[in-house]
């Protein structure tokens, strides 16, 4: 009886290590097979029902995005384009009022501020960033004495999760950041340790502040702005802007490689040597090539087959040809890769001639643009313009509570909605809170021909200019002709009265017909100095 279970025993065991072998084996299997599709230049990426990527998966992605960025010439030449155009002539940020103007101006020279985000430096990386990376996580660090914030950003890679609304997933509560903190100590000493806490996005109030959240600290004292590009609108992250030309530039890259070696192996044997005579001929032909051609050679005795000296003779008898290898006119071609350069071109945005190859342009796309590049250009400017302003909005709200300065110029009203405390600047009557953000304009466009067509259009060729527009909208169209930055402040300089209006024809009331004079004088004049410099 016990020789009967001591073999059932021995059964069960012998099935059970076999089905752990059988495991293990199917595992490994599995494994091989996703290292498979990684070698093949596949991606496995999860989806979370099938409607957003994992942050696992976009990790990957921007991995492998940041790798072409650094390495390939053509991602990289994309991204560096489009920086230049959106950040390349800088860009101008002021307050019409001096008291705010003086805040911003001070956020805006702070070292550290700069560091991260208002110098010119600071803008092309952060350009950069969001196109490759797809996100940027501002964080803000306020002082309470006086209101002044600094800004810094969080590394993409460590935010981790983030943490919306239940009720609404296009509004975000926190941000989960994971990292490995390092600090060192008086005497050097360093020491590592695992964190992981939540930051409250800048939008993010409540009446009642928790400490932590799911067993992690909050750190109310931090908010954050996420910024992001890529991907769809409901997405809790973006995408990197290059992914989709990141297999065609990689495909480009191996076409020119396998160019390369195949001119390689063309190039292989340099001459071609033809004589009669069969096998005896070649050998003798072979042992004459195992001396000199030309005689005063540098090279020492020791040396069997010393190479000719520039400008050698080769003699030869009759039936014997020596001719170079022609490697003209092989089958590929390196331009026989222009549809795949022209894949990565259509998922940068950009033409083919940005790329380096000025033979399929024009004089005109010399000067200009194509509409859908100037338009994807300007909407960057636009989307960035809207970033500075939220930022310098926030700028102002602190300043509003903390600064007494500002405080002088405005209340802050509190209301409490859903749990949520809201606060809003109800400036002074009286202050002017424009706030001027400005690019220059992406394209260099010809003033002189600019101005020219103001002037006809004004004027219907020979008329009178003020007995068609108001002399201020003439000025006013003139000086954007000229891409000025503040025409207001220019135009409240040449009209200092904002009720100067035509009475009549050819009659002015103010300012006067001599200002006026003056103030076209001294267009003309501009014109004239910007003629003499063309």
């Amino acid at each position: 009886m016990n020789k009967q279970r001591n073999a059932m025993k021995d059964g069960l065991l012998q099935e059970l290590q076999q089905s752990n072998f059988n495991n293990e084996l199917l595992l490994e299997r599995m494994a091989d097979l996703e290292l498979a599709l990684e070698d093949a230049n596949w991606m496995r990426l999860m989806l979370s029902g099938q409607q957003e990527f994992t942050r696992e998966g976009i990790r990957k992605i921007t991995e492998l995005a940041r790798m072409m960025f650094i390495k390939n010439p053509l991602v990289n030449r994309a991204v560096l384009v489009q920086a230049l155009y959106v950040w390349g002539q800088g860009v101008t940020v002021k307050y019409k009022d001096s008291t705010l103007n003086k805040v911003l101006q001070d956020f805006w020279d702070d070292k550290k501020n700069r560091t991260e985000l208002t110098s010119h430096q600071a803008q092309i990386y952060k350009e950069y960033d969001l196109r490759v990376e797809g996100n940027i996580f501002f964080v803000f660090f306020i002082r309470p004495a006086d209101g002044r914030v600094r800004v810094r950003s969080l590394p993409f890679d460590e935010v981790v999760e983030i943490i919306s609304d239940p009720e609404d997933a296009k509004t975000p509560w926190y941000y989960v950041r994971a990292w490995n903190e390092t600090k060192i100590d008086s005497v050097g000493r360093r020491s590592t340790k695992a964190r992981k806490v939540c930051y409250p996005d800048w939008n993010y109030n409540p009446t009642l502040r928790a400490p932590k959240i799911s067993g992690m600290e909050i750190n109310w004292s931090a908010p954050v702005y996420h910024v992001k590009v890529g991907g769809m609108s409901n997405w809790k992250f973006g995408v990197s802007e290059i992914y989709q030309a990141i297999d065609w530039a990689r495909a480009y890259k191996e076409f020119l490689e396998d160019v390369a070696s195949l001119m390689r192996a063309y190039s292989r044997f340099a001459w071609k040597r033809v004589t009669k005579g069969g096998k005896k001929a070649v050998a003798a032909e072979r042992a004459k090539m195992a001396t000199t051609l030309a005689s005063g050679g540098t090279s020492s005795s020791s040396e069997t087959n010393p190479p000719p000296v520039t400008g050698a003779m080769a003699i030869m008898g009759e039936g014997t040809d020596l001719q170079p290898m022609q490697v003209r006119g092989a089958s590929i071609s390196p331009d026989d890769g222009r549809r795949l350069l022209l894949m990565v071109a259509a998922a940068v945005g950009l033409p083919e001639t940005y790329f380096g190859d000025v033979s399929v342009g024009t004089f005109a796309t010399a000067k200009t643009m194509d509409r859908p590049t100037e338009l994807a250009m300007k909407e960057r400017q636009t989307m960035w313009t809207d970033v500075i302003r939220a930022i310098i909005n926030y700028v102002a709200l602190q300043a509003a509570k903390y600064n007494t300065d500002v405080r002088a110029l405005c209340a802050v009203q509190k209301e409490v909605d859903n749990g949520e405390v809201e606060e809003e600047i109800i400036w002074n009557s009286g202050v002017n809170t424009m706030l001027d953000i400005d690019f220059p304009p992406i394209l260099e466009k010809d003033i002189q021909a600019s101005v020219q067509a103001i002037v006809t259009a004004l004027t219907l060729n020979g008329q009178e200019i003020n007995s068609l527009f108001p002399p201020e909208i003439a000025v006013r169209l003139i000086l954007s002709a000229f891409a000025q930055d503040d025409i207001d402040e220019i135009m409240a300089e040449i009209f200092p009265d904002s009720t100067t209006m035509p009475a009549g024809k050819g009659q002015l009331t103010t300012p006067s017909e001599a200002r006026m004079k003056e103030a076209a004088r001294k267009l003309a004049t501009a014109i004239l100095e910007l003629k003499n410099e063309k």
